[in-house]
């Protein structure tokens, strides 16, 4: 049990911010909400470096933030791209272990771990590259406890897909952290939709089917992520804008009760 360096609760999974050293518990494990005294108060936006040589650091800061043009947007590290590669291979296998059924007909298996895929990496990249946009550094990186989890959920009726998370740096301003937030959540809504639409236009039983694990997948995931609370997106969203929440989570938790 570590006592966080910021209100003094105890938690048995403290986080340590890689700035000051402190340890914090979820509520203040960000830096801009337990008042930082390391090197990230003097760490503005990132500039990327091409053809850096850098094993561990492939960007630098400085200079003020700006906002990202377009042309700025979709860049991935090396290591980001294998930390990607290895949530997708553990989310691939989450459905064929959830759905045993779905060994029985290749095709159907095959459709399932595509839009289970496509949804977590559209979540994570929705993060990303608002955070880009907002002119923060941004990078995907798994996170060992988040990955022990989703493992260990493997083998429990309750699937749990958390094997890391968007990491973003630079000092947040004003209404973007909820940006930043609201981004993942509402991708998944959008795809769950989609779905709907598919669902509702198909002609075939075997579309039918993966249209309904397509509204399933996404819109359990955004209310899983929408909740208002500890680490979730939901609790971040809360603190930006109530209504944007409320709005998300009612819509989340419309489609995920169609299908239920």
């Amino acid at each position: 049990m570590v006592q966080c360096d910021r209100c003094g609760k105890d938690d048995d999974l403290p986080f340590r911010c890689n700035y000051c050293g402190g340890y914090y518990c979820s509520e203040h494990r960000l830096p801009e909400f337990h008042e930082c005294t390391g090197l990230y108060q003097q760490r503005s936006v990132p500039i990327w470096r091409s053809g850096s040589s850098g094993q561990a650091r492939d960007y630098v800061f400085h200079g003020s933030r700006n906002r990202s043009s377009v042309r700025n947007l979709f860049r991935f590290s090396e290591k980001e791209v294998q930390h990607l590669g290895i949530s997708l291979i553990i989310i691939a296998a989450l459905p064929l272990m959830s759905w045993s059924y779905l060994l029985q007909r290749p095709m159907l298996a095959l459709g399932a771990v595509l839009i289970f895929a496509a949804a977590f990496l559209l979540h994570e990249l929705a993060h990303k590259f608002m955070a880009q946009r907002l002119g923060y550094w941004a990078e995907y990186r798994l996170n060992n406890i988040g990955l022990m989890i989703t493992l260990f959920s493997f083998f429990s009726p309750f699937k749990l897909v958390a094997p890391g998370a968007v990491m973003i740096a630079g000092l947040m301003y004003g209404d973007d952290y909820g940006k930043i937030s609201v981004a993942g959540p509402i991708t998944n809504i959008a795809q769950a939709i989609l779905f709907l639409a598919i669902d509702y236009f198909a002609t075939s039983s075997f579309v039918s089917v993966l249209a309904y694990i397509g509204i399933l997948i996404n819109s359990s995931l955004a209310l899983f992520n929408l909740l208002p609370f500890g680490v979730f997106d939901g609790a971040k969203i809360l603190r930006w804008d109530w209504r944007a929440w409320l709005a998300a989570a009612a819509t989340a938790g419309i489609l995920f009760f169609y299908v239920s």
